[in-house]
């Protein structure tokens, strides 16, 4: 009788050890991906007569942090060191294009591609951010998304056609 009653304690909790453990690996959460990407200050890099031509200072870098989200969307981080205090700074991405297709001959479509990054940075005399959700996923902008990250100079009228007046001006997330 001693046996049989410590046989049947022994099963419950057994079943108890097993569902537990069952139930934790359940809750572990799928690993996401993050790429962090860093830019320097517009002084040519994308070829000549783009350098930047202005007031600002040129200690500006900036940052981008793309971040996995379920459903196959990405959040864009982007993150302006130096910045200017009370000055907004606009970002974006624009999609690459042949410039015998753009109006003024630019290697990009000269509207700003919203479903990767567009925003407006205020800045703080310091490190400034914006974030956003892109509904392409994080693969999708880590090797097909073929485009270009600019920051506008605040201190200048926005063009999207004169290079010389982006601060910051790049392969986006590359």
């Amino acid at each position: 009788m001693k046996t049989s009653l410590k046989s049947l304690l022994i099963l419950p909790l057994m079943a108890v050890l097993v569902l537990s453990s069952c139930k934790k690996d359940e809750d572990e959460p799928v690993a996401m991906k993050s790429k962090t990407y860093n830019y320097a200050f517009n002084t040519g890099q994308v070829g000549a007569g783009t350098e930047y031509d202005g007031t600002h200072a040129k200690n500006l870098t900036a940052m981008i942090t793309l971040d996995e989200l379920s459903g196959g969307k990405t959040k864009v981080t982007v993150s302006l060191m130096n910045t200017m205090n009370g000055e907004m700074y606009m970002v974006h991405s624009h999609d690459a294009a042949d410039p015998m297709s753009t109006p003024n001959g630019t290697p990009y479509n000269e509207s700003p591609n919203a479903n990767v990054l567009v925003g407006m940075v205020s800045g703080n005399g310091g490190t400034a951010s914006y974030s956003q959700e892109s509904n392409m996923s994080f693969d999708a902008l880590t090797t097909q998304y073929n485009g270009f990250f600019v920051v506008h100079d605040p201190l200048q009228q926005v063009s999207t056609t004169d290079l010389s007046t982006y601060l910051i001006v790049a392969a986006f997330a590359r």
